[in-house]
């Protein structure tokens, strides 16, 4: 077995968005939609493409998109048309194309399913495609059709290697169609290269669909689209460890797009019981919301008890009437307290090595083998075949340097020298479940900047709720290169965070990074102390770090409360210089849990009750090479 990065790679995945959604200089998106005509594409199974493997999302992605269209832009249903499973034969797409196109109308095509090379150029593979080439519609082709836009979630590549944990949209019709990637047209184009679907809160779905959609939906507002494919490549980078690289050509500078939300009323039923599609929330976090969290109405008079989630739609109760197409905007996250670090098995392992890790992981509290292969673990348990130790990739794909011991091992001796690194993972992705980047109403903003060798803006993110107006002076127009590439530095490369407080109130910062290759560190951000407090309408810089040693992922996490962070302050020591501290597994999750209790109005109970309008957690995703 390999052990390197690469052995998880995700590689290339095409997906073309729509040039009039950026070229729209005025009104909202609904506006701009509302004479288009929309065909949606979803297949996972097909019958004559023998020993290939159905896909299970497609459907899913199709009904996301579907959502977005109605519930979240305004079009009606006699604007879309669905080719579903067997539906969607070559001779039904290309009829159904002609006739879209004699309307005289704008098109727009989504197509989830399996994408294959064919005499070295992408294509789609429709519901009827045979091994020898038909059922196939070459991209070139469709893009031909009068007035059509494209989206897309397929693949275009071989994937880099063969997995039970991953569920790759690429289908080999021919083994010497197999190299390279092919000739992609580049008009118009954004190309991300994903291609992977999983579970999502127990629903399967197309990775890069179910987080763009969910930016496009939440952010909304004067937000120009560059902002929700920035934060949907910083998501798909943390949760996979996939290089993502989102490559756009024509992206206007700005763009108006109606105002977000978080969900959408579907259905009324008796007492006031409401079904929500839950499309404007993260589907990572969905997993995690429990039961009783509250959203709300945008002006907060109507509050809606969450009473279950299940995939992206949930059920709850309002206190007063609402109507079938409200939006609602979340307001407080219930978390459980007893979350666990979900760790899936290498499938090189041997069987008794699977069974001596089953047995050892069962004796750590805070780790749960995932026995499923169909959801994304948080971190896979495999073993190096040169040394015979225990380590651990994470995300998928990138092994955790200093979890390899270079010894021979046992399973429960492995697990054993494992847990504070088990502590430490478990710790980020409670951070991770703090993010609120769309959801918070505080008036903060951030902005990363590189300052050696050449000074550049790499990001800058302010909550788009919030009800203080932006500054002018953060008007800036931002580089797109963090769409062109993951955002990544070279060793001895200096960058700054800065910070802006733009509201009316005094914030509290703290500043923590999870570093693959070492583990959770404490940024100082003032001599005698980790926590800074920033009075309002002060603009400061917050901390500036050279970048002395490789690092596969960082992600440095950015906490603005006005509440006091009392018990982060008894948990941490002082800093006695300005460098990062590596704080030690235990010290880490009891750190982080500290965090939470301060955010939380319920610290002492059996959940952390957040109200996510009243902080804010800003999420940075850089490599060091």
């Amino acid at each position: 077995m390999r052990l390197s990065r690469r052995s998880f790679l995700y590689g290339a995945a095409a997906l073309t968005l729509m040039p009039w959604v950026w070229q729209t200089a005025g009104g909202s998106w609904a506006d701009s939609l509302r004479p288009w005509r929309v065909l949606l594409i979803g297949i996972n199974h097909y019958p004559q493409l023998a020993g290939v493997p159905p896909l299970a999302g497609c459907l899913t992605d199709v009904q996301l998109v579907k959502n977005l269209l109605l519930d979240g832009w305004g079009l009606a249903d006699g604007d879309i048309t669905l080719l579903t499973e067997q539906a969607a034969t070559l001779d039904a797409v290309q009829e159904t194309l002609g006739v879209l196109e004699r309307s005289g109308q704008p098109l727009l095509v989504y197509f989830s399913g399996y994408g294959t090379l064919w005499q070295q150029q992408p294509a789609l593979v429709l519901a009827d495609a045979t091994r020898a080439g038909e059922g196939i519609l070459p991209l070139a082709e469709l893009l031909r059709t009068k007035g059509v836009q494209v989206w897309l979630d397929t693949r275009f590549s071989p994937p880099p290697i063969e997995g039970e944990m991953l569920r790759w949209r690429f289908v080999p019709l021919h083994p010497g169609e197999t190299r390279g990637i092919g000739q992609v047209p580049k008009d118009h184009l954004l190309w991300a290269d994903l291609g992977v679907e999983t579970h999502l809160n127990g629903v399967p779905m197309g990775l890069f669909t179910a987080s763009f959609s969910h930016y496009l939906a939440a952010l909304g507002g004067d937000r120009p689209l560059a902002t929700s494919l920035m934060y949907t490549a910083d998501e798909l980078r943390w949760q996979t460890g996939a290089e993502m690289r989102l490559v756009s050509d024509g992206l206007a500078a700005n763009l108006t797009l109606s105002p977000g939300f978080d969900g959408v009323v579907q259905a009324i039923g008796r007492d006031r019981s409401l079904q929500i599609w839950c499309g404007g929330l993260s589907p990572w976090l969905l997993t995690y919301c429990h039961p009783h969290s509250r959203w709300s109405t945008a002006d907060g008079g109507t509050v809606v008890d969450m009473a279950s989630f299940n995939g992206l739609l949930a059920q709850g109760v309002s206190s007063q009437p609402l109507q079938v197409g409200d939006r609602l905007y979340e307001q407080q996250r219930r978390l459980g307290k007893n979350l666990h670090l979900q760790v899936a098995l290498d499938t090189n392992l041997s069987k008794i090595e699977r069974v001596d890790a089953i047995n050892a992981l069962a004796n750590e509290e805070k780790a749960a083998v995932l026995n499923s292969s169909d959801s994304l673990p948080d971190v896979v348990l495999t073993k190096s075949e040169t040394a015979g130790s225990y380590g651990l990739e994470w995300p998928v794909g990138t092994l955790l340097e200093h979890s390899c011991s270079g010894s021979n091992e046992a399973a429960k001796a492995g697990i054993r020298r494992l847990n504070p690194l088990l502590n430490a993972l478990l710790a980020q992705k409670w951070l991770t479940l703090t993010l609120n980047p769309t959801s918070s109403q505080v008036a903060v903003c951030t902005t990363l900047e590189q300052l050696s060798p050449t000074a550049k803006l790499l990001s800058r993110q302010s909550p788009p709720r919030s009800p203080n107006p932006l500054p002018d002076v953060l008007s800036t127009k931002l580089p797109a290169m963090n769409l062109h590439s993951p955002l990544t530095l070279a060793k001895g490369d200096t960058c700054r965070w800065s910070l802006y407080n733009y509201g009316d109130r005094p914030l509290n910062i703290v500043a923590l990074a999870w570093d693959s290759s070492q583990g959770m560190l404490l940024l100082p951000l003032q001599t005698q102390s980790w926590q800074l407090a920033v009075a309002p309408g002060l603009n400061i810089p917050l901390y500036t770090w050279t970048l002395n040693r490789p690092c596969q992922w960082l992600k440095v996490f950015i906490i603005s409360s006005p509440r006091p962070l009392s018990r982060f302050s008894q948990l941490s020591s002082h800093p006695n210089h300005s460098e990062p501290f590596l704080i030690s597994g235990e010290d880490s999750l009891a750190l982080v849990l500290g965090l939470l209790g301060d955010l939380s109005s319920e610290p002492e109970g059996n959940e952390f009750c957040l109200d996510v309008r009243e902080w804010c957690t800003q999420g940075f995703t850089l490599r060091v090479v």
